[in-house]
């Protein structure tokens, strides 16, 4: 039997057992070590090209079994990932609310700075004219004064 050979029954081995019973980072660790030797041997075989779409094959297998087949928890660590995801979706959705809040919160600020904007607007309107009718009443009241000096130079 052939290097590649006595690898892939050792691999095929590893994909028929429970994933589920074993320790995920050494299956990991087991299968990739395999794969990696499978790869090795498949490029020293005589018949490379049939070895390589072996290999290539297997380690699909593997990919598969692992995504698919492996890390599902049973029993106890069900529950426990359970309660994690629910402990995780209720502080999102709890941070959730919190932005909700403080998006509301930003566009009651918004609104109130429109008002305060437009309040302001018209206050300068306001005190513009305001300004206006001083220089006038403060040109006026020169132009009286002038007339007043004028008069009293008739006078005096």
């Amino acid at each position: 039997m052939s290097g590649f050979g006595a690898y892939e029954i050792e691999l095929q081995s590893l994909l028929a057992g429970d994933l589920a019973s074993t320790d995920p980072t050494k299956f990991a660790s087991e299968t990739q070590t395999l794969l990696e030797q499978l790869k090795l041997e498949s490029r020293n075989s005589e018949d490379r090209k049939a070895t390589t779409a072996k290999y290539k094959q297997l380690k699909a297998d593997v990919d598969r079994k692992v995504l698919l087949g492996g890390g599902v928890p049973q029993g106890a660590q069900a529950n426990q990932a359970r309660a994690r995801l629910m402990q995780t979706n209720d502080k999102l959705e709890n941070q959730n609310d919190k932005i909700k809040n403080i998006q509301n919160t930003v566009a009651e600020i918004e609104d109130v700075g429109g008002e305060i904007t437009t309040q302001l607007k018209a206050n300068r309107e306001v005190i513009q004219k305001q300004q206006d009718r001083v220089k006038e009443v403060s040109s006026m009241a020169d132009m009286a004064g002038k007339i007043t000096k004028r008069m009293s130079k008739w006078w005096a």
